[in-house]
């Protein structure tokens, strides 16, 4: 075999083969059908190895293909004496002869070089570039030891992780699924474990298939479960000004006849505490207000959810029911306040109490059949229900000298859901085509109150009613132009119906119907050291239904917060250039956004207070740069990314431009210690800058942690902040209103988690047919 090798690779390399296009390759008069399976010196599978069958003649490239999940794989077209070439990241390149219809077994090398007796084993690489983003293994990878998903992905190239949050650099806040299911709280990424995915997909350029509103996605595939009983155990501590805990556990059982059943039941707390300052200036400048404040927030959740599932064959049917509520949050600050706005009341005292309660009920069932003689057609379909409710109630009391006042507000709201999607998939040699429709019907009631002690409201009561209906259809093709060119070329229809009703009566003015045509193109090549892609997409963004309302809330003694129900869909169209060559990546994007959503203060002169809601801003190109560079080097696995902005926008009355450059830079590093202890320090570098109009002041956050495994036990302890270095300070100017602040806090803790797992863990693979809905409420 060694030999074969050795002849093969000098001959591709004194010919200097250039690849035909797949769509015009032919078959043999005599083609049979060859079948595998591509495994590591472990016995693992490897999914998505590279297949590629060579002409015996002249090593010419006939056709090729990638294994699935399990590692399987199959070839038409071969002739006996053809060559089979299997390569996949991190493993030796294999090159067989094809005599028989089963090949079965193909064994790849770790890609390691011996000397003597001493082995070298080189850094395997577990990114792979592809024209849809990039994919990480995990299969022997160490993030897989660091105890959740949540820790595991922050660590990943292109992330940028804060907290619970998790968003893509350059593309904002990601959609995450678990296997086809939609993760609608980050906080179920802490719930499974690392050590139970087999690889992750970052998305960067999700096209047609996916949401309007979506420019990322995370999909996690976790590894296939053995039969009888898994679970997973876990219990975690987050120390801090405002300590908390969480714990949760999930059990599944398979049977041989590959039914599955599952439930889990978890329980997170949650909260922080902040001190900052807050500058107002408004009225030509002729008033200012000044807070000193001091916050806590605290929070409970739980979540519970069942469910089953039956695969049979390459199919598979499930239903899951998920309950989640927050029993309790509050939220409290004590503030004290100098304004010039009442000279007799420039000095004021306010303390500030505001508690909420959520309720949801989620129903997804899911259908995935799969046809066909080489199983290459898929018809994949989900449906929703949901129902939630929520109440807040606010209460601030104010006291100067001679001023006192109380301000109450109370909201209730409620939202139901029904949604469905379905996804057709037809796979052939050089072209991948998807067909798909999507449904959703959405009612959102919500009533507000306010008044003070005087017993006059600031603004009116009021009871508004949203009904949307969300109707989308989208093509895609994915052609295989040639083992190194590929094609996308894709559409995205939306056309949605919106009635605004306000105290009974339906508002035309906020009712509204319309169709957003959102396109996707790109052309991509890639070898095995270097990727190219340029693409052209569009994407929406929807303002959330808390945003649509009339509903207000007090935010400082001269300021109101107010929701708008004259906002529109955001739009933007964006041309790509990505560049990849070994570990170093480049990506330049210029955008052109029309009604962007964001948050202006303007000032109610007859009242002399500032109002604080979203706007729809006029349109306005922005420029953005992603540079990356990943190494290794010994025991130490740096990661360096960073994010230039250049904008040019004008808004406001009076017009005011918001165009200076600003620019971040994420550095992970990950140091491999001995007796299998991985250390972690990571630093995430913000300069002075516009992002549309929010202008940032800067900052530097710096974390670092440990991780160790003990067999089916995880440990890890992580201190985030760990020199509490974290400051937020943002200034918004808008039409003549300057608001400034300044906080500390909230970031600086220890969080430590424990958790047990055994077998592997039994995952849901409905996808939920209307995330964006479910967002949006």
């Amino acid at each position: 075999m060694v030999t074969l090798t050795k002849f093969l690779k000098e001959k591709i390399m004194k010919k200097k083969i250039l690849l035909p296009f797949l769509c015009i390759a032919t078959m043999p008069a005599m083609a049979q059908h060859i079948t595998g399976k591509i495994i590591n010196e472990q016995g693992e599978a490897l999914p998505y190895a590279n297949v590629f069958l060579l002409n015996q003649q002249d090593s010419t490239f006939i056709k090729g293909t990638v294994s699935d999940e399990n590692g399987a794989f199959s070839l038409n077209g071969y002739q006996n004496g053809d060559i089979l070439k299997v390569s996949t990241m991190g493993y030796k390149t294999n090159y067989l002869i094809c005599h028989n219809e089963s090949i079965g077994n193909i064994t790849l090398q770790d890609d390691a070089k011996l000397l003597g007796e001493v082995v070298v084993k080189g850094h395997r690489n577990y990114v792979k570039s592809n024209n849809m983003g990039l994919t990480v293994s995990m299969i022997g990878n160490p993030l897989s030891k660091l105890g959740s998903a949540l820790d595991a992905i922050k660590q990943m190239p292109l992330i940028d992780g804060i907290g619970n949050n998790i968003s893509v650099l350059g593309k904002g806040t990601p959609e995450i699924y678990i296997n086809q299911r939609k993760v609608r709280d980050n906080s179920e990424l802490q719930q499974l474990s690392s050590q139970n995915i087999e690889r992750v997909e970052i998305i960067t350029n999700p096209g047609a298939k996916y949401e309007a509103d979506v420019k990322s996605v995370i999909i996690i595939h976790t590894k296939k479960q053995d039969t009888g009983w898994a679970g997973l155990a876990k219990a975690g501590a987050t120390l801090s000004d405002v300590s908390y805990g969480r714990t949760g556990l999930d059990l599944s059982w398979t049977g041989s006849n590959r039914l599955g059943v599952y439930a889990g039941a978890n329980y997170a707390g949650d909260g922080e505490k902040q001190t900052g300052y807050y500058l107002e200036k408004f009225g030509n400048n002729e008033y200012e207000t000044k807070t000193n404040t001091t916050y806590k927030n605290r929070a409970h959740k739980l979540n519970a959810n069942i469910g089953a599932s039956y695969d049979f064959g390459a199919n598979s049917l499930g239903i899951r029911y998920e309950f989640s509520r927050k029993p309790k949050g509050k939220y409290s600050s004590t503030n004290d306040i100098q304004t010039n706005v009442e000279p007799e009341n420039a000095q004021l005292e306010s303390t500030s109490e505001q508690s909420k309660q959520n309720t949801r009920h989620y129903l997804n069932s899911y259908a995935i059949l799969k046809f066909g003689e080489k199983k290459n057609y898929q018809l994949a379909a989900d449906v929703d229900y949901l129902y939630n409710y929520s109440n807040e109630l606010s209460d601030v009391n104010e006291q100067g000298e001679n001023y006192a006042n109380h301000i109450g507000t109370v909201s209730h709201s409620n939202n139901h859901l029904v949604a469905g999607k379905a996804n057709f998939t037809a796979s052939w040699k050089a072209v991948t085509l998807d067909l798909g429709t999507q449904y959703s019907y959405t009612k959102t009631r919500q009533s507000f109150v306010g008044s003070t002690s005087h017993d006059e409201a600031l603004f009116d009561a009021s009871h508004d009613e949203e009904r949307q209906h969300l109707t989308a259809g989208y093509i895609t093709a994915n052609w295989q132009l040639s083992p190194s060119w590929s094609a996308r070329t894709e559409l995205r229809v939306e056309n949605t119906d919106f009635a605004y009703i306000l105290n009974g009566e339906k508002v035309a003015e906020q009712s509204k119907s319309f169709t957003d045509w959102l396109p996707y193109v790109s052309i991509d090549y890639q070898n095995d050291n270097l990727s190219l892609g340029l693409s052209y997409s569009s994407s929406v963004d929807r303002p959330s239904y808390s945003m649509l309302s009339n509903t207000y809330s007090y935010a400082s003694h001269t300021s109101w917060m107010l929701g708008n129900p004259l906002l529109k869909s955001s739009l933007e169209r964006e041309l790509s250039l990505d560049v990849s060559y070994l570990k170093m990546s480049l990506s330049l994007s210029y955008v052109h956004s029309m009604r962007e959503l964001a948050t202006t203060y303007s000032y109610m002169e007859n009242k002399k207070v500032n109002i604080i809601k979203n706007v729809n801003l006029p349109s306005y190109d922005y420029f953005q740069m992603v540079a990356g560079q990943r190494l290794d080097i010994g025991i130490w696995h740096p990661t360096l990314y960073g994010v230039l902005r250049l904008q040019k926008l004008e808004y406001g009355n009076p017009e005011k431009s918001y165009n200076k450059p600003l620019f971040n830079m994420t550095m992970r590093n990950r140091f491999d210690l001995p007796w299998g202890i991985y250390a972690y320090f990571d630093g995430i570098w913000v300069s002075k800058g516009y992002s549309a109009t929010n202008y940032t002041k800067g900052y530097v956050l710096l974390d670092m942690g440990l991780n160790k495994s003990l067999g089916n036990w995880a440990f890890t302890i992580y201190w985030n902040d760990c020199f509490k270095l974290w400051r937020q300070k943002n200034l918004i100017e808008t039409n003549g209103v300057s608001f400034y602040q300044n906080l500390k806090g909230g970031v600086h803790n220890v969080s430590l988690n424990v958790t047990y797992s055994f077998n592997k863990k039994k995952s849901y693979r409905g996808k939920g047919a209307a995330r964006e809905e479910i967002n949006r409420l």
